[in-house]
């Protein structure tokens, strides 16, 4: 399709309406054609430039998903044991949020340490099988988890109150043998980092809704 020559156009780069004599002419004297080859000459290695930067950053996005990739897989099974067991922590001190120490009653500003952490009733080291168990772990402050040895008779009289008996008898009487695998404890790392962005989003909502 041949395009029809206008009989007046805009300069591209004064703007000044003209009477072009061939269809691609688009300056209005000789001097702004030099300023519109100019013009093109910049745009085109703005653009240039604008594609090799996005070009630039896909390249070291790539780059830095393989180099995590390969990290991944490098990691051993200690590694994602004790990167599942920070997100269950996490998840469990998230849960009880400004709920008193499982074990004492007493609230962080009162307690030796001033922070709570995921206390586990009947500890990792002697019942293993039982670390990413919810009916066994609570918010637990830090005097009564790690000066009191986890205060084991306050935090049982905390877990019947919070889950009842039946719950708590059922933990003390778990006895079986576990090994957790890779693929497991990938699992549980994923799911209750999920589990605490989800509880996280949510009072950040409610606190918005407060103020």
């Amino acid at each position: 399709m041949i395009n029809k020559l206008p009989s007046h156009r805009n300069c591209k780069v004064c703007k000044t309406r003209f009477k072009p004599d061939r269809v691609e002419t688009w300056w209005c004297c000789p001097e702004h054609r030099e300023e519109y080859a100019i013009l093109l000459y910049r745009k085109d290695r703005e653009r240039r430039q604008k594609n090799k930067s996005v070009a630039d950053k896909q390249l070291a996005k790539t780059q830095k998903d393989e180099l995590k990739a390969r990290r991944e897989k490098l990691k051993t099974k200690p590694q994602r044991m004790a990167e599942a067991q920070t997100a269950f922590n996490k998840y469990v001190r998230l849960k009880y949020l400004g709920v008193p120490c499982i074990s004492c009653g007493r609230y962080p500003e009162q307690k030796y340490g001033g922070t709570m952490e995921c206390g586990h009733y009947r500890s990792r080291g002697s019942t293993p099988h039982l670390r990413f168990n919810l009916h066994n772990t609570g918010s637990q402050c830090v005097y009564c988890n790690r000066h009191l040895s986890g205060n084991v008779a306050g935090f049982r009289i905390g877990l019947i109150e919070r889950d009842g008996l039946d719950k708590v008898q059922e933990v003390d009487s778990s006895h079986e043998t576990r090994k957790f695998d890779i693929p497991y404890l990938i699992r549980i790392k994923t799911i209750f980092t999920k589990k605490s962005k989800m509880l996280e989003k949510r009072r950040s909502h409610f606190q918005e809704v407060a103020a």
